[in-house]
């Protein structure tokens, strides 16, 4: 069963829950769009773009790609969608993509919702929702700051 930690250890001074807290649980994943992929048991799809930072998010439904990067991979727009957060509703761009995360070798694919991830000021390229989270187990202590996730 492959797991990955996804929260933060104390770090030059800063505790692990402190950093948890600012920074949320925290994967590295692959994005892009490979339109040869066929989800079977050891595809991996070609990614975009590697190694780049997506919150576990257990507030969103479905998982969403940052705005400028889906545009930056040219990810194909299929449609666009009526989706509210923190700022209320608004129409965004949903484009197909694939989100791997190598670490637990599972591949989140579909539509994702282009949505401004770091020009709202998140580090954050990706988030990844509940409709990953129902694949896994999730492990969430706050008082240290460590997050397992296992599938």
């Amino acid at each position: 069963m492959p797991e990955v930690k996804c929260g933060f250890d104390d770090s030059g001074g800063v505790l692990g829950q402190d950093l948890l807290v600012v920074m949320g649980p925290t994967l590295l994943v692959d994005i892009g769009f490979d339109p040869a992929f066929v989800p079977t048991n050891n595809a991996v799809p070609v990614p975009g773009i590697r190694s780049v930072r997506a919150l576990v998010d257990t507030g969103a439904t479905t998982s969403c790609i940052d705005a400028a990067l889906a545009m930056q991979l040219n990810l194909p727009i299929v449609d666009r969608q009526i989706i509210s957060g923190i700022s209320g509703q608004h129409e965004a761009n949903m484009h197909l993509g694939q989100i791997h995360i190598p670490s637990l070798a599972f591949t989140v694919y579909g539509t994702f919702a282009a949505v401004n991830l770091l020009a709202g000021g998140q580090s954050h390229f990706a988030l990844i929702g509940r409709t990953f989270l129902q694949s896994c187990k999730m492990s969430y202590d706050g008082t240290t700051g460590q997050v397992i996730i296992s599938r």
